[in-house]
């Protein structure tokens, strides 16, 4: 008798759940041995490919922009940013990731990040799903095979707009990414494999920093640098950042205790040569003793007499920032400031008085500074703070003796070559006979005699 060959398949693309694709494991293989040649699709002999899933550390952005928290009745969305990779020995298949979303957050939707299109995440569907105990959860398939090394990058967004209260001053996020058969993962690999964010809830404070540099471009001399400082007239131009603090018209108390700030100074331009020489923190408050800093630790940390230096003007060109508002910026320095009570329609100032350390920037170009200060805290409870809570205070130098500089080499170039042009000019000339002039006929004073 002739044989039959027989193939089967199945298109499970559209499946209504996840749970219920089709897949094969090492016993239904075996059961089929002698009868039904079937392949699971993994190339091992066991059938199962041992994979290793790894969860990147989740981290998100807040909308709008400037909050690090969630604040009830401004913020807007959550956008996760999901890093997978399979770091398994064999190909990942039917790899999903999954997440319960807490009450009142609503899953938006699957999108790119970054430079990514909607075409790089395309393949990966989501879906929202309500389990026996009535808590909705968010199911991501990723690639069907996703081969080793190999990783899945996309965001997911959540809306917030729901909460209105504070029945949950935290929310927990949790993820977890998981493979299917003919796929499986050792336990002793799974320890990466789930990660949970925890995010505050609060009403926004409404607390105003308006931070601005005295002078936003200054010249400085890098003509000659200076070796040892003994006063701070050697270190080069003042620099003045004033910051003011007060109660916004919008905010929901009148009035705040303990209000803490966190400032970023750029002291240095990196390990070894200072930047931004803190001489003097000034406050103006009208409250005598109600305001303080704790940088003294930065401020005139050489000891150096403080003297006044006249500033000089010239042209710009621009280099890389250094900006401390970069919170990975290991050369700032920071420190606290403190409010003891900051009431409505009290303005307290803050003036951080620097100089410029020139000898930095001896045979350097430009460079933009930016110190940044931010609210880290107030006593009344469930507060969080928006970008209105944040100043950053950016001032320009530039060289003042490069253009000087510069042109002096051209006027002296543009000498030497008029002199030159001019040697050259005559020698031509004087080859050509210029120079030489022919004594009058004799012919000519005979007959001038003559006629005599």
């Amino acid at each position: 008798s002739s044989g039959i060959n027989a193939e089967y398949g199945a298109d499970v693309e559209e499946s209504e759940t996840f749970s219920k694709r089709v897949t094969l494991n090492k016993k239904m293989i075996d059961d089929a041995e002698d009868r039904v040649v079937m392949k699971s699709g993994c190339d091992n002999k066991s059938g199962i490919c041992q994979a290793d899933l790894v969860l990147a550390p989740v981290e998100y952005t807040i909308s709008p922009k400037g909050y690090n928290d969630i604040a009830i009745g401004r913020t807007e969305y959550i956008l996760f940013q999901i890093n997978v990779t399979n770091k398994g020995e064999d190909i990942a298949f039917l790899s999903e990731l999954s997440f319960e979303l807490p009450r009142n957050i609503i899953f938006n939707r699957r999108q790119p990040i970054g430079d990514q299109t909607e075409d790089d995440v395309s393949h990966i569907k989501c879906i929202t799903k309500e389990g026996a105990d009535l808590i909705n959860k968010v199911i991501c398939s990723l690639s069907s095979k996703l081969n080793v090394s190999n990783s899945e990058i996309f965001g997911i967004s959540v809306i917030t707009t729901n909460i209105e209260d504070l029945s949950q001053k935290k929310l927990d996020f949790n993820f977890k990414t998981y493979v299917q058969e003919p796929s499986e993962e050792l336990s002793t690999l799974m320890g990466d494999n789930e990660r949970t964010v925890s995010i505050k809830v609060g009403y926004p404070a409404g607390i105003d920093l308006n931070g601005r540099p005295l002078r936003e471009r200054q010249p400085y001399s890098n003509d000659v640098p200076v070796v040892a400082a003994r006063n701070t007239k050697d270190i080069g131009p003042d620099v003045r950042h004033e910051l003011e603090v007060q109660v916004s018209d919008s905010a929901l108390e009148d009035r705040f205790d303990e209000v803490k700030l966190l400032v970023r100074w750029p002291l240095m331009l990196n390990e070894d040569d200072t930047l931004l020489y803190l001489t003097q923190i000034a406050i103006e408050d009208p409250v005598p003793g109600n305001s303080r800093c704790f940088g003294g630790e930065y401020v005139n940390y050489k000891g150096l007499k403080n003297e006044v230096r006249e500033r000089r003007s010239a042209e710009y060109q621009d280099l890389p920032p250094v900006n401390c508002g970069d919170e990975d910026n290991t050369e700032c320095a920071q420190f606290r400031c403190e409010i003891d009570t900051l009431e409505r329609g009290t303005i307290i100032k803050f003036k951080f008085m620097a100089r410029l350390w020139e000898s930095s920037l001896y045979n350097k170009g430009n460079v933009n500074v930016t110190s940044y200060v931010e609210v880290e805290s107030v006593k009344q409870q469930d507060m969080v703070f928006g970008p209105e809570g944040k100043s950053a205070m950016k001032s320009q130098f530039y060289p003042s003796s490069a253009t000087r500089r510069n042109y002096l080499w051209i006027i002296i170039g543009s000498i030497i070559a008029g002199i030159f042009l001019l040697i050259l000019l005559i020698i031509i000339l004087w080859k050509c006979g210029f120079f030489k002039r022919k004594a009058p006929p004799p012919v000519m004073a005979e007959k001038v005699e003559e006629e005599g």
